[in-house]
């Protein structure tokens, strides 16, 4: 039945995108502004490096003006951009790690310690997740553009595997941003891949808003404000996104617990 298997998933994408909605306003609900808070002091942080680049590489063009050394601060910023997504999951694990188990005890009504062991166990998890979900991102995408390489010059054939490219890159975004919370309910690592195998379309629901935040960043640089403003700008957004997909895929996890254990519960009975 693989029109019923696609019709599905294409529902659970619209059901993932639409979580998004419900964790904003969970997140004033929860009374979640602190976390938002320090999320802002890792991205200065993180921004900090970029701010003494951009200083150095203007400095040196004002006192030597025929070395033209802005050509390769381009081609830094655009390499480093081309991996944004995942470096600002990377950089911000330890906020997300937080936001998804408060907003887990908000909603199953347990009370945890907090465990610095725990957060670190957690925080490691979602690197190692995050730098696998990059690696077989890259290894698709690199398939999928060699493939359009040697297929004919037609328009069609051409979005068909940008958009293939998007579902892709929207898939390993919205595994790593979910896995904060399957680590929340101490699922292991192969339960996680095996709920994420089965809810295929949630996934790439929750993903694909993050990723078309970046790709909007990417089209709009420079165009609307300033390019060094955009930089901070685009850290800043897609940061926010990101941490508002963390609460969604803890609600979205919470209730699939919730629903298990009702199976459960009616299986016993």
């Amino acid at each position: 039945m693989p029109n019923k298997k696609y019709r599905v998933m294409l529902r659970e994408i619209f059901i993932g995108i639409g979580y998004y909605a419900t964790a904003i306003r969970y997140f004033f609900k929860f009374r979640l502004y602190k976390y938002l808070l320090l999320l802002l002091i890792l991205l200065i942080i993180f921004a900090f490096p970029v701010v003494i680049f951009d200083f150095f590489i203007n400095f040196l063009s004002d006192l030597i003006p025929y070395f033209k050394v802005q050509k390769y601060a381009l081609l830094t910023v655009n390499m480093v951009a081309g991996i944004s997504g995942f470096l600002l999951l990377l950089v911000l694990s330890p906020v997300f790690s937080m936001v998804s188990e408060e907003v887990g005890k908000y909603l199953s009504g347990q009370t945890y310690r907090f465990s610095p062991v725990q957060l670190f166990k957690d925080v490691v998890r979602g690197v190692k997740i995050s730098l696998r979900n990059m690696f077989y991102q890259y290894i698709s995408i690199a398939v999928i553009s060699i493939g359009l390489y040697f297929l004919p010059e037609k328009k069609l054939i051409h979005l068909l595997g940008n958009v293939l490219i998007g579902l892709i890159t929207s898939y390993f975004y919205g595994f790593s941003i979910l896995d904060y919370a399957m680590e929340n309910y101490r699922m292991s690592y192969k339960a996680s891949v095996q709920f994420v195998h089965r809810h295929t379309g949630l996934v790439i629901g929750l993903g694909l808003v993050y990723y078309l935040m970046i790709s909007l960043n990417v089209l709009l640089e420079g165009k609307l404000i300033s390019p060094h403003l955009s930089v901070y700008w685009s850290a800043f957004s897609e940061a926010f996104i990101a941490f508002i997909g963390v609460i969604s895929a803890s609600i979205l996890m919470s209730k699939y617990k919730q629903n298990e254990a009702t199976l459960q519960g009616n299986a016993a009975s």
